[in-house]
């Protein structure tokens, strides 16, 4: 049988041991809300930041979208300025005889001699319908100085828009005179 100070000490005890699991529940759940809680203040503190950065970088992706419109703006009026420059340069397709003279003129001023020379009527440009390509081939001997000189000035002195398309140099390199040989392929454009 029990005595009542066992069962008052029994009762202290296990009323005690009550009392300290619910402190420790207590104590564990509020630390755990607490650090919760901050993990949350932490994360929210995160999303604003976040948020303010996708604000910043919508900003600037509206201001580099004004930019890239100036600048396809500029580009587009740029365009426009080249093109009725180029279209400036060029003649009727009509006119075609007087390129070969005037690269018939050139290398007679500059000593170069056309030898074996064909033409290609104009026809459609690759580039746009808009324009004929015109093709001249011609196998041309002279000095290096002055065959340098002359295709130089047909790509850069002939006002208008002349390209080398084709440039092969036939052997020997140079003959006992000091003449190079080579075959040239010239294009020019016209109004179609």
């Amino acid at each position: 049988m029990k005595t009542k100070l066992q069962s008052i000490i029994e009762r202290v005890v296990t009323y005690g041991v009550i009392v300290i699991c619910i402190l420790v529940m207590v104590y564990y759940f509020g630390s755990v809300s607490k650090k919760q809680k901050e993990a949350a203040v932490a994360k929210n503190a995160e999303l604003a930041s976040l948020k303010k950065q996708i604000v910043e970088a919508q900003e600037k992706l509206v201001e580099r979208k004004e930019k890239v419109k100036k600048i396809n703006a500029e580009v587009d009026e740029k365009e426009a300025e080249v093109r009725e420059k180029f279209e400036k340069l060029l003649d009727k397709s009509d006119n075609y005889t007087i390129f070969i003279e005037q690269v018939q003129r050139k290398a007679k001023a500059l000593d170069i001699l056309i030898q074996n020379s064909t033409y290609d009527s104009p026809t459609q440009s690759s580039a746009s319908s808009k324009y004929l390509e015109f093709k001249f081939n011609a196998t041309v001997t002279g000095q290096y100085n002055k065959m340098k000189r002359f295709l130089w000035e047909i790509e850069n002195a002939m006002g208008r828009l002349v390209k080398i398309s084709n440039l092969e140099i036939n052997p020997p390199i140079s003959d006992k005179y000091g003449n190079i040989s080579m075959k040239l392929s010239l294009s020019t454009f016209f109004k179609s």
